[in-house]
């Protein structure tokens, strides 16, 4: 099983980018790479955080300010509404997601203002 190892995360204000350097653990030599991710917009940063919210994304550098920011907007983690989602048939499933991700989405600027202070992002 491969996997990628975030050995580094920066938020490069001049860029307006999320720079991360990166180590798999199945590549021989051992090998770093380095992504970035454009977070110029404040819809950008949304995206963002929902890499995060999903687990889609690896975060050491910012994980309390996101433990705190997901506290702050359960809507946009679904462990916090997935006991509504329980036992439902498939059409309400789907309208319950989109109801939640309607609500983050309605909240998308103050979600990204909370997080860059949060996490001290100017």
């Amino acid at each position: 099983m491969s996997y990628q190892i975030i050995t580094k995360m920066a938020y490069n204000a001049k860029n307006k980018q999320i720079e991360t350097w990166q180590h798999s653990n199945n590549v021989w030599p051992k090998t770093d790479h380095f992504y970035d991710l454009d977070v110029k917009t404040d819809k950008q940063m949304f995206e963002f955080i929902k890499l995060v919210a999903s687990g889609s994304w690896q975060v050491r550098k910012w994980r309390k300010a996101f433990n705190i920011l997901f506290e702050e907007y359960p809507e946009l983690v679904m462990s916090s509404y997935e006991h509504e989602l329980e036992g439902r048939p498939w059409k309400e499933y789907c309208a319950i997601c989109r109801k939640h991700e309607g609500l983050a989405e309605s909240k998308c600027n103050e979600i990204v203002a909370r997080f860059k202070q949060l996490a001290g992002i100017v």
